[in-house]
């Protein structure tokens, strides 16, 4: 990796003193909870966000939300792109544009979005198949510039993610590798390391967090069974050098330093 550039997700403790100490950017969270973007509420929820950016330090002199700075994540609640159900999948494709909308409102063009499995409920061949479907039709009336990362949350293998990218074969499709929970959902045979080698290329962002192993506690990134050394490495072997990190850590400003701190060793050392 050439550079690194670091996000921090709005659900942590106190991001605006962060994003402003350490110069980084921003992954808004109001859109998880897909009510924020009913039509009786996105026009505050939109305020609420450029509000928010003012206070990091995050617009243009034209007193925008600068797009180079910023990512939304997408919502997720009850929606599944690859469910059953059509009337179900229509029900996600509304949401999701709306948050496109949203996101065209913003000015931003970057959005994370859940892979939706439920591995107890989806057969992995149903999963792949279905998901594609959904994403090409989607992403049909996107324009050229627009970035969508699919997330994994409790998958459980990293194959059908990478099988989900090749056969969606669109530039503007990359995937969201979440480490944490890689590492609190994923089979014993895919530690969060295996994750970025086979997904590699595939990648565009990742999200930071570490856990024990056990459950999805979202802890500092030197906090857990993660060893986030061997990430990095990972990363500069296996990624493109234009992927972004967003730290998910609630408490927030120790990863955000090691981070700092690395990326500033890597400038240092050429």
């Amino acid at each position: 990796m050439k550079s690194q550039k670091i996000y921090l997700a709005t659900f942590s403790d106190h991001p605006e003193e962060t994003i402003r100490k350490y110069g980084i950017g921003i992954e808004f969270n109001q859109f998880c909870i897909s009510t924020a973007l009913d039509p009786e509420r996105i026009d505050r929820t939109l305020a609420y966000m450029e509000k928010q950016a003012g206070e990091c330090g995050l617009l243009t002199t034209e007193g925008r939300i600068d797009p180079d700075q910023a990512v939304i994540h997408g919502p997720f609640t009850e929606l599944y792109p690859q469910a059953i159900d059509p009337e179900a999948r229509a029900f996600a494709m509304r949401r999701f544009n709306q948050a496109y909308e949203g996101c065209r409102r913003l000015g931003i063009r970057r959005m994370v979005v859940h892979s939706g499995l439920a591995p107890q409920i989806y057969f992995d061949v149903w999963h792949v198949k279905q998901s594609v479907i959904f994403w090409k039709k989607f992403m049909e009336d996107k324009p050229e510039d627009f970035r969508l990362y699919i997330e994994n949350v409790m998958d459980p293998d990293p194959r059908p993610l990478l099988e989900i990218a090749e056969k969606l074969d669109d530039p503007r499709i990359r995937l969201c590798l979440d480490i944490g929970h890689a590492n609190a959902c994923g089979l014993p045979e895919f530690p969060p390391a295996e994750w970025v080698r086979i997904l590699g290329p595939h990648i565009g962002h990742f999200h930071f967090h570490n856990n024990d192993g056990s459950s999805d506690q979202h802890n500092p990134i030197t906090e857990g069974s993660i060893d986030i050394s061997v990430i990095m490495d990972a990363i500069k072997t296996y990624c493109d050098p234009d992927v972004t990190i967003t730290v998910e850590s609630r408490d927030c400003e120790s990863s955000v330093r090691w981070l700092k701190e690395r990326e500033e060793q890597k400038i240092t050392n050429g």
